[in-house]
C-alpha cells in the first residue's frame, strides 16, 4: 500500500507540474515612433497652415506675385505640392504618382492647386506612418536634394523645414494684401 501511495504521490507531483507551465511571454513591444513624432508635430503646424492659407485667399489673389522675379502665390503653394512629394517620397517605400512635381509648372486654379496640396500632404501622411525610429532614424537615404547623405526622419524634417520657409513667403504676400495669416489668427480664426 505504501508504493501505491508513494507512485500515487510521485505521478500528482508530476502532473501538477505539466499542468503549471510559465505563461507565454508577452507580445515585443511596438518599436518606438517618440522620435518620428516628434518631427511630425512642426509638419503637421504646417499642414494646417498652408492648407487654411489655400482656402482662405482669395482666386484671384493666386496669381498676385510682389515683383516678376519671384513665384506667384499658387505658385508657391503648388511648388509646396511638388517639394512634398520629393522630400516624402525619399522618406516611403510608396511610389509618388506620376503627376507628382508637376504642379508648379501646370496648375493656376485655386481648386486644383488646393486638390494637389492635400495629395501631397496624405503622401507625407502615409510616409509618416510607415516609419518608427528604427526604420526612420537608422536607415540611411540620399537626400533628393545635393545628394546629400541622411535618414528617412532626415527627409521628412527637411520637408517640414520647407513647408516652414515657403509659408513665411506666403504670409508676406498676405500681410502685402490685408490679409491675417492663419498662424496669427488665433484659436477660432480671426
Amino acid at each position: 500500500m505504501t508504493r501505491r501511495l508513494l507512485a500515487f504521490a510521485v505521478v500528482s507531483i508530476a502532473a501538477a507540474a505539466c499542468s503549471q507551465q510559465p505563461p507565454p511571454p508577452p507580445p515585443p513591444a511596438a518599436p518606438s515612433t517618440a522620435i518620428i513624432s516628434s518631427v511630425r508635430i512642426p509638419y503637421e503646424a504646417t499642414k494646417g497652415f498652408i492648407t487654411k492659407t489655400a482656402e482662405q485667399v482669395p482666386e484671384a489673389k493666386y496669381s498676385y506675385q510682389p515683383t516678376k522675379e519671384v513665384r506667384t502665390m499658387g505658385q508657391i503653394l503648388a511648388h509646396i505640392a511638388d517639394a512634398s512629394y520629393l522630400f516624402c517620397g525619399a522618406a516611403s517605400s510608396e511610389k509618388p504618382p506620376q503627376s507628382a512635381g508637376t504642379a508648379e509648372k501646370s496648375l493656376t486654379k485655386k481648386a486644383d492647386i488646393q486638390k494637389a496640396l492635400a495629395d501631397a500632404f496624405g503622401y507625407c501622411d502615409r510616409a509618416f506612418a510607415s516609419l518608427n525610429d528604427t526604420t526612420g532614424a537608422a536607415e540611411a537615404i540620399i537626400a533628393p536634394i545635393n545628394n546629400l547623405k541622411t535618414t528617412k526622419i532626415g527627409a521628412l524634417s527637411f520637408d517640414g523645414a520647407h513647408n516652414y520657409e515657403h509659408y513665411g513667403n506666403l504670409v508676406t504676400y498676405m500681410r502685402i494684401n490685408k490679409m491675417v495669416p492663419p498662424s496669427s489668427q488665433g484659436p477660432g480664426g480671426k
